[in-house]
């Protein structure tokens, strides 16, 4: 861990290093004045590293968080809980991939293929990136300003599909780079160990990593293309346990190392108004899951609706504390709700809810763990008839806040950036399987597998075991949990999707992923939705509309508009891209 917290200190002195041949040196030029290709290779890793952790982890557990509903937002929720996305900027992942082409061609000027394997994997991973979220965009004409800066000012945009091919063809390059044992990898020194902020130099993990994207993205497109030889081909090549993840861990000595929840760095707003989502907290109660204890807060005070508590005719008194429980008065309850409700303003702006869903399910009197809905109408920070919250700290007794003694900290054993992971293999095999593909064991297998895995990551049944002991509403075995009928394998596409759901807490890119190309888990939609649909994809920004016109345009005549884009035309966040067209999914 000392090494890991130099390397991110060390990220800072970047510019003051530079490469000769296997020696690290200080070179003289003004450090303001340098720029990339003056680095030293193993610290261009490390920046390309733990930037795409940061950004695709902040993701995950950030907006896209929110649009596949496990958490939820009671302040300034606009994009997050009700869908509201405005036009994304893909600058900072270009600069990153600028970063990736310096670190690859160091590598291979000096034949070193440990760190060439690096480089094209994370030049796949965030052309990936690119690809998922915003579909065509430019690949073949990128990164080429230094060729000629006056050819490539403008450059073209290549397919989603194409980019997709590039991606594959990017990690079947890096395996053989990565082979070997690693004595033979000869530049791995402890520079490089401290570097690789992931697997401190283990190129058998990095070969792993790359055929489990290649897992990851055989499925990505597998409703446009036969892939079936393709995944029978890597099934046994991938993630074989947790250890194998590709997770980053927080040095937590800053606010730009720190989970990003964290109250610390974050302040009290910045954790307190990220809260659980009802809708995987109802499915977690409804399972009887365990997870929920390592998610979630127990609300401060249980409510019970009681009429006989308060004055007849009481419309004004919400509630009550009497011996450590809130009673709720139902008359002023929904006094207090018709009140907030602008009939006049929602009635005839939300097509696809009746105006009377925005007035009921206004408070949930379910004992321990309670959520906000998602796209809940109006200041959610008032969601349970809470009465002393507001949006600076949006402190709200009678909902779950995230469990505090994790997710309120820096860093912790269960808090690191997990951009792909073990229990997302073995669901995606099982995925593989009830197809009828030969991946190595049945669906019910690799279904089980995946569900335990999740349990052993986030050690339920080890270090909480006191707490899932406590939770009388779960169950407090692994074998219990996958022999009820809810959850025992069926099956079914949906039975390992919703499963891959839960288990993707924290990580919530990939369960986006899935949810878009199958539709799965069903996700209802709130009230305040903006759109009454959650977006597919992010709408290219404005700088690109600006800049680069002619080629912008182009790519997006390519989208397929869907009924929900609105006035947005065919750049919308409903818009569909290759990957959705024609495949009728997830609507």
């Amino acid at each position: 861990m000392k090494n890991f917290n130099r390397i991110w200190v060390g990220m800072l002195m970047l510019a003051l290093l530079t490469f000769s041949c296997q020696k690290f040196e200080v070179i003289n030029k003004d450090p303001n004045n340098l720029n990339a290709s003056d680095a030293a290779p193993d610290y261009l890793m490390a920046n390309v590293l733990t930037s795409t952790a940061m950004d695709y982890g902040n993701l995950g557990s950030g907006n896209i968080s929110g649009a596949i509903q496990h958490t939820a937002q009671d302040a300034w929720s606009s994009s997050y809980s009700n869908y509201d996305w405005s036009t994304s900027d893909w600058s900072g992942i270009y600069g990153r991939l600028r970063n990736n082409q310096v670190f690859l061609q160091k590598a291979q000027a000096n034949n070193w293929k440990f760190h060439q394997g690096v480089g094209l994997i994370m030049r796949a991973f965030n052309f990936g990136y690119i690809a998922d979220f915003w579909g065509d965009a430019p690949y073949t004409a990128a990164l080429k300003g230094d060729v000629d800066a006056a050819a490539n000012r403008f450059p073209a945009f290549d397919s989603q599909e194409s980019i997709y091919a590039g991606v594959i063809a990017d990690l079947k390059a890096a395996i053989p780079l990565l082979a070997g044992s690693r004595s033979s990898h000869t530049e791995i020194t402890p520079v490089t160990e401290s570097s690789d902020v992931f697997y401190q130099g283990d190129n058998e993990k990095w070969g792993k990593l790359a055929n489990t994207l290649l897992l990851r993205y055989y499925l990505r497109i597998s409703a446009k293309k036969d892939v079936k030889a393709d995944v029978e081909a890597v099934a046994s090549k991938v993630f074989s346990s947790n250890e194998d993840d590709f997770a980053m861990p927080f040095p937590g000595i800053d606010g730009n190392t720190a989970y990003q929840k964290n109250l610390a760095f974050g302040g009290a707003s910045n954790f307190k108004r990220n809260k659980m989502s009802a809708t995987l907290v109802t499915k977690l109660i409804a399972l009887k899951d365990p997870r929920l204890v390592i998610m979630a807060e127990p609300i401060v005070v249980n409510s019970v609706v009681d009429a006989t508590k308060f004055t007849a005719g009481d419309v004004t008194t919400l509630s009550k504390i009497d011996n450590g429980v809130r009673y709720i008065n139902p008359a002023a309850a929904a006094a207090f709700r018709f009140k907030q409700f602008n009939q006049s303003t929602y009635s005839t702006d939300r097509p696809w809810a009746s105006p009377l869903d925005a007035v009921k399910n206004f408070y949930d009197t379910t004992p321990v763990y309670v959520g906000i809905p998602i796209s809940y109408y109006g200041e959610t920070f008032t969601y349970n008839l809470n009465g002393t919250g507001g949006q600076a700290n949006s402190s709200n007794d009678f909902v779950s806040y995230m469990r505090k003694d994790i997710y309120a900290q820096n860093k912790g054993d269960l808090l690191k950036q997990r951009l792909a992971s073990y229990n997302e293999v073995c669901f995606d095999l099982a995925e593989a399987a009830q197809k009828g593909w030969s991946v190595g064991g049945s669906a019910a297998t690799w279904y089980n597998k995946g569900i335990e895995a999740s349990f052993d990551l986030w050690e339920v049944f080890h270090s909480y075991q006191d707490d899932v002991d406590h939770y009388a509403g779960c169950v407090k075995d692994f074998d219990d949990y996958i022999a009820q009928p809810t959850v025992a394998y069926d099956g079914t596409l949906s039975r390992i999707m919703e499963q891959k759901w839960v288990a993707s807490w924290q990580a919530s890119v990939e369960a986006y992923m899935d949810w878009r190309r199958t539709g799965l888990p069903t996700l209802n939609i709130g009230y305040a939705s903006k759109r009454g649909a959650i977006p597919l994809r992010f709408a290219y920004h404005n700088t690109e509309l600006q800049s680069n016109t002619a080629n912008t345009n182009a790519a997006i005549n390519k989208l397929e508009e869907s009924s929900y884009v609105g006035p947005d035309g065919k750049n919308s966040p409903w818009s569909k891209s290759w990957l959705l067209q024609g495949t009728g999914k997830p609507w």
